[in-house]
């Protein structure tokens, strides 16, 4: 995944601290205040990430960052999908198990889906802690001019 960025300050060891413009769930361009099918985020339109500086990039650059998509597929796969799947399987265990009516299957369902979300939180922890997904900046879109 490509974003656009703008590095704010330089640290040691090779990286940078970025921030990237958070655009809006649709990606539209368009007004989302006058949009009823999107939502801008509101609370923070902007994310301060750490990347690799690769190309050496200076404080106030424009530049192209890069994520490695293994991980930000699989973070995704367990924040999105896991929940659902868990449902599903639970609800089809406690079927196959179990003769009760729907109500109480349902349960097994909601149980299902709240063991996916809780897995899903802890996920979400851990990546924070390990440093999560791993930026690099590859191309400089338009250099500071130093002003």
């Amino acid at each position: 995944m490509e974003q656009i960025a703008v590095v704010k300050k330089l640290l040691g060891n090779g990286m940078a601290q970025v921030s990237v413009e958070r655009g809006t769930a649709c990606g539209a361009a368009h007004s989302c205040a006058d949009c009823a099918g999107c939502e801008h985020v509101i609370v923070q339109t902007e994310k301060v990430v750490t990347a690799f500086n690769d190309i050496s990039a200076r404080t106030g650059d424009v530049v192209r960052l890069r994520s490695e998509n293994a991980p930000f597929m699989k973070s995704a796969a367990i924040v999105y999908l896991l929940p659902l799947v868990l449902a599903l399987v639970v609800y089809g265990i406690a079927a196959a198990t179990l003769s009760l009516s729907e109500g109480p299957m349902m349960l097994f369902a909601l149980l299902g889906f709240v063991i996916g979300i809780l897995i899903a939180v802890a996920w979400d922890r851990h990546m924070k802690k390990s440093g999560g997904l791993r930026f690099h900046i590859v191309e400089v879109k338009k250099a500071c001019s130093g002003m």
